[in-house]
């Protein structure tokens, strides 16, 4: 399947930009480093998540992704081999679509709740807190302007 290339408008700029995962991706893979088998653990729990985001009307995302915020919308997008701020995305989030946007922490990990505007929740998170809370922020932010 080729993934679709979604790229910044003109004029468009990324206001925050931060790794993220998949809800419960640290979890399953601290279970499956202990057993044989560990990327299929991690393969069938995201596409658990998946199935049940997709279901919420949230976009088709990586397992590993960037999550991107402009005045608009909320990219996201894979990392790549080199590390450097991604050009083009796989899929984008309207910010009208989000109705309110949290965050909690859950020990080393922390979790992101987008909560839709037709009432569904979808989650992610991530271990390295600062960039996302800042995308959160840039979020809330944009929310409060609506």
């Amino acid at each position: 399947m080729k993934t679709p290339r979604i790229e910044l408008e003109p004029g468009e700029d990324i206001l925050a930009i931060a790794h993220a995962s998949f809800r419960g991706a640290a979890a399953t893979s601290v279970r499956a480093t202990f057993t044989l088998g560990s990327a299929r653990a991690r393969n069938r729990a995201f596409a658990a998540w998946q199935d049940a985001a997709l279901a919420s009307g949230f976009p088709t995302v990586p397992p590993d992704m960037y999550v991107a915020v402009t005045e608009t919308r909320v990219l996201f997008g894979k990392p790549t081999f080199w590390g450097g701020r991604p050009k083009t995305f796989w899929s984008t989030l309207d910010i009208d679509k989000i109705a309110k946007v949290a965050i909690v922490r859950h020990g080393f990990v922390i979790g992101v709740a987008f909560a839709m505007t037709h009432g569904s929740i979808v989650e992610l998170e991530a271990v390295r807190t600062r960039k996302l809370r800042r995308a959160v922020r840039m979020i809330e932010a944009r929310l409060t302007y609506k």
